[in-house]
């Protein structure tokens, strides 16, 4: 039987110790989970061959996350459509890595973050002043007021000031939650560390990890 082009998709959530895992050692891990689970792979040409594999969005080291998602071009026939590939690729997994759905889309495609939202869980109610300092913040994302920040290109080993208002889209908080989206673009995103700095949180008062959630992707 011929052969056919898909796009393996996978989404999982990553939590507990797999948090400090960095995007290449995610990247290392998927590739040798998804050859242990016989996942059949399109190789690039030359003298050595990597299976096309991906992560479209990487993710800050100690982020928990919640719809990551991984992409794979594989080949194969008609008789291997109706396998369980979900329940095959997390018997490979280490602890920390949950898959949440798999899917095959024909031919090769490409996809894209375009919204995330981020939630921080701090270990006490919200002060007065902190809670002011918030509220500020987001009249400043409704005013559409510039949030200028310095940002590190390790490339380049320099600063550069950028508008953090490009990419926050709205900022919700309760007593012991903060939730902010994130508009993500081919210009990038805001980072977890500048978030933070802006809405003057430290490591300290977080009652667990980052999460990222409510990734929206967009194909290309």
């Amino acid at each position: 039987m011929q052969e056919q082009t898909y796009t393996l998709i996978v989404d999982f959530s990553i939590q507990g110790n797999a948090v400090y895992l960095s995007h290449q050692e995610m990247l290392t891990m998927f590739q040798r989970a998804l050859i242990r689970a016989s996942v059949p792979f399109v190789y690039s040409k030359g003298f050595n061959p990597h299976p096309y594999l991906s992560i479209p969005f990487p993710r800050s080291v100690g982020t928990r996350s919640e719809g990551d998602r991984i992409c794979a071009t594989i080949q194969f026939s008609d008789e291997l459509e109706g396998r369980d590939w979900l329940s095959e690729i997390q018997s490979e997994l280490p602890a920390g890595l949950m898959i949440q759905a798999v899917q095959c889309v024909s031919g090769k495609c490409m996809y894209h973050p375009c919204r995330v939202r981020y939630i921080f869980r701090i270990q006490s109610p919200l002060e007065k002043c902190v809670q002011d300092h918030f509220y500020a913040c987001r009249k400043d994302i409704q005013e559409q007021k510039p949030i200028e920040i310095q940002r590190y290109w390790a490339k380049k080993r320099r600063y550069k000031t950028i508008d953090l208002l490009t990419y926050l889209e709205s900022l919700e908080f309760s007593d012991d939650r903060i939730e902010v989206t994130c508009g993500v673009s081919q210009s990038g995103t805001a980072r977890v560390d500048e978030i933070m700095k802006w809405l003057q949180l430290s490591v300290q008062q977080l009652a667990e990890p980052v999460c990222r959630t409510d990734i929206r992707w967009q194909d290309n």
